[in-house]
């Protein structure tokens, strides 16, 4: 009998710095500090302890409102302090007391890791998109979800789903029933720094972003299992799945590569003509060899675009298609000014930022898969 399960190990590198947020901040003067070209997370229960035992006002004072940044001494900013959670190299642009930090996900222990659930979710558009074309699903903005973070969920569904799901049952019918992805293995905390971000049309750029990222090169390991029971032929019969959808998953790293190369040569010619070091960081793609069998590169978390999380240039190369998703959307989609026909989409990317430079992209990774199972 064939294994129930196919399990891979993926190694993963970052080959830009990488956001993944939790939706929270850290805000200056309560949650962090800065000291020394260092941003410190503070440990408010360890402080508001040792207050409690060894200083009884200042322990009234922080409970009180006093900001816990406050009540922290010189001589008290040691990296192996307990008062801190851990520290980042670097400092927030912004001085202003409560200008706040965008939270990195992180496990208990403060490290850093990657959702399975992030990194399913890329894979998850990478294979709609692919499925899109090689089966040249028309586009109907008609068919579009009305909220346009959702836009392409319709279409996700024709390509990875049955034909004619029960209704009320679309989950149960879902292709990437068929995928499993775990956690990875978490980060040392000092993978992380301090980034200082802003929206950018590459020559001209907006409003200064703060957050916590995990740095270039860090690595992390997780497991991709596909289920063998329901990728069998009498198990897909019965759930109406096609034998190019199976293809699909079971050449996952050849599907991403193609996802990627459309968005990498659109990306190349976004960043070609401005001269910052984004441009030679999209270049290096030209150049770097991997097997594309079992290796893919994929940007994972914030800083992608709205391009990167829906059906992208499928969405976006009908003028005619594309005009009427500015009709319905409005400044959802179009933030800023309007959109005329030829005008590139999205207009900016959120990239980091070097003296006011942009200095590279966020969430650029390399996945190597290696079969255990």
């Amino acid at each position: 009998m064939a294994d129930m399960h196919t399990v891979y190990q993926l190694t993963i590198r970052t080959l830009s710095p990488l956001h993944i947020g939790t939706g929270n901040t850290l805000r200056r003067g309560f949650e962090y500090v800065t000291y020394k070209n260092k941003t410190w997370v503070i440990d408010a229960n360890v402080l508001a302890e040792m207050l409690y035992d060894q200083d009884p006002s200042e322990f009234e004072r922080m409970a009180a409102g006093t900001p816990a940044g406050e009540l922290i001494r010189p001589d008290e900013f040691r990296e192996d302090s307990p008062l801190f959670r851990y520290v980042m190299q670097g400092e927030p642009r912004s001085r202003a007391h409560g200008s706040e930090i965008q939270e990195q996900i992180k496990d208990p222990w403060d490290r850093p890791y990657i959702p399975g659930s992030s990194l399913k979710g890329a894979l998850r558009t990478a294979l709609a998109f692919v499925g899109a074309a090689q089966r040249k699903v028309p586009i109907n903005a008609n068919e579009l979800n009305h909220d346009s973070r959702f836009a392409a969920q319709p279409l996700e569904q024709k390509v990875l789903n049955t034909a004619s799901p029960p209704r009320g049952k679309v989950p149960n019918y879902d292709l990437l029933r068929a995928l499993q992805i775990s956690d990875s293995t978490p980060a040392d905390s000092a993978s992380l720094q301090l980034l200082n971000v802003q929206v950018t049309t590459g020559r001209k750029s907006g409003s200064p972003i703060e957050l916590e990222a995990v740095r270039l090169g860090a690595t992390f390991t997780a497991t991709l299992t596909l289920d063998g029971f329901l990728l069998r032929k009498s198990t897909r019969e019965e759930l109406g799945w096609e034998d190019d959808q199976r293809t699909w998953l079971r050449n996952i790293a050849q599907v991403v590569n193609l996802f990627t190369q459309d968005r990498l040569i659109r990306e190349q010619e976004r960043w070609q003509n401005v001269d910052a070091p984004i441009r030679s960081f999209y270049q290096q793609f030209n150049r770097m060899r991997i097997d594309k069998h079992n290796e893919f590169f994929l940007q994972l978390g914030w800083g992608g675009g709205w391009d990167s999380k829906t059906f992208g240039s499928l969405l976006t190369e009908n003028e005619a298609v594309f005009q009427q998703l500015v009709r319905m959307y409005g400044k959802r989609l179009i933030r800023q000014g309007e959109h005329r026909p030829g005008d590139r989409f999205p207009k900016t990317r959120r990239v980091v930022v070097s003296d006011e430079r942009p200095k590279a992209p966020l969430g650029w990774i390399h996945v190597k898969m290696e079969r255990v199972k």
